[in-house]
């Protein structure tokens, strides 16, 4: 036997080299499958590197190493692929944000190499360049990544565990808007300006689709996604169930009500061409992503003398009156499909001006007799 060989209660130390050029290497089995490592310069390096296999089989963190091995490019293509793709509508943006922010800084990083400071690092690089929202977007894909390889068997905890929300993002003051259209009247003004283009054009629908935006606060793709079977006039009830023909924002159903105003436009608007979409294009299909309504609320804005707003400012329109009129905030999230009540106030509560006195008027504690000494 040319090698020479000493066998350990676990595996075996195996000489390669010479008595002048000394080299060893190591074999062990798991799971009835041989392994091997090679490059000692002693036996005693050897003995102890098979030590530290035994060891770490024993309790796991080498098995938990190897997994951590994997780049964070590979697990970050893997969610891209399985979740992001089919199941998200900012996919595109979440290849776009990859790409040019995270992947030039940690993709060729092993999962195991990527630790807490590391992404404080990153977030101080992105702040030099990009504004505090986008930094937080690429700092949540960030942490989305992660916790995908938690939950893939790659790491035991993620790196931003410990960090929290709080630490890890930075702080967005979010502005409150203003109603786009202060006044009432001016919103029913518009509303009748479509009617009579949606007339001169001969574009059935168009009065109906504005409505709909104007009294449920629900997106664009939102209302062009609608299928019959989403609007219940009995019941005064639309269902979002999807934008366009993907998922909503938030990738969750919701309810809306139909306010009275609306229900009386719906039960007389009658779509051009049969088929289950509500408001479909010329064709009798469901309009596309890219088509163009600005230029009719535009003409309607110019007809009423108002400056000009876009389509989405519709849903802050619904919003603003909604909060003014007396609705709360609550409510107005539920309607609007945001993810929490907070989003909702920091953006419309200030618009009533009695919101918090009539909060702070559910208070009341009756005044008795002085308690006498």
């Amino acid at each position: 036997m040319t090698r020479r060989q000493r066998r350990s209660g676990f595996g075996t130390v195996i000489s390669t080299g010479t008595a002048t050029h000394p080299a060893f290497m190591i074999r062990w089995f798991e799971s009835q499958r041989r392994k091997q490592q090679s490059g000692f310069g002693s036996r005693t390096a050897a003995m102890e590197a098979l030590a530290r296999v035994r060891v770490g089989l024993g309790d796991g963190t080498l098995v938990e190493k190897r997994r951590a091995s994997i780049s964070f490019d590979a697990v970050a293509r893997q969610w891209l692929e399985l979740h992001s793709k089919p199941n998200l509508r900012s996919h595109q943006d979440n290849v776009e944000r990859y790409a040019k922010h995270l992947a030039p800084v940690l993709g060729d990083s092993s999962l195991a190499a990527i630790t807490a400071p590391r992404i404080l690092g990153l977030r101080q690089k992105l702040q030099a360049t990009l504004a505090p929202r986008t930094v937080n977007l690429v700092l949540a894909l960030t942490r989305t990544i992660l916790n995908f390889a938690v939950a893939s068997g790659h790491l035991g905890t993620s790196p931003v565990a410990r960090l929290g929300r709080g630490r890890l993002m930075l702080a967005v003051e979010r502005g409150k808007l203003a109603p786009p259209i202060e006044k009432a009247a001016d919103v029913g003004r518009l509303l009748a300006a479509v009617a009579a283009i949606e007339l001169e054009a001969g574009r059935p629908g168009l009065h109906a689709l504005f409505a709909t935006l104007v009294y449920t606060g629900v997106r664009r793709g939102e209302a062009l996604g609608l299928r019959r079977g989403d609007v219940d006039l009995d019941r005064r009830i639309l269902t979002v169930r999807r934008s366009y023909a993907g998922l909503t924002k938030s990738g969750k159903h919701r309810t809306v009500p139909i306010a009275p105003p609306l229900a009386e436009i719906l039960r007389a608007y009658r779509p051009a061409t049969p088929g289950d979409v509500v408001f479909p294009d010329a064709a009798g299909k469901m309009h596309s992503p890219h088509a163009k309504l600005e230029h009719v609320l535009f003409a309607a804005l110019e007809r009423i003398g108002h400056p000009r707003i876009r389509v989405h400012d519709l849903r802050h329109v619904f919003a603003s009156h909604f909060v003014m009129s007396g609705g709360d905030i609550f409510t107005l999230q539920r309607i609007l499909g945001h993810s929490s009540p907070q989003l909702t106030s920091d953006t419309y509560a200030h618009l009533s001006s009695g919101h918090m006195a009539t909060a702070a008027d559910r208070v009341s504690f009756a005044v008795g007799e002085p308690v006498k000494p």
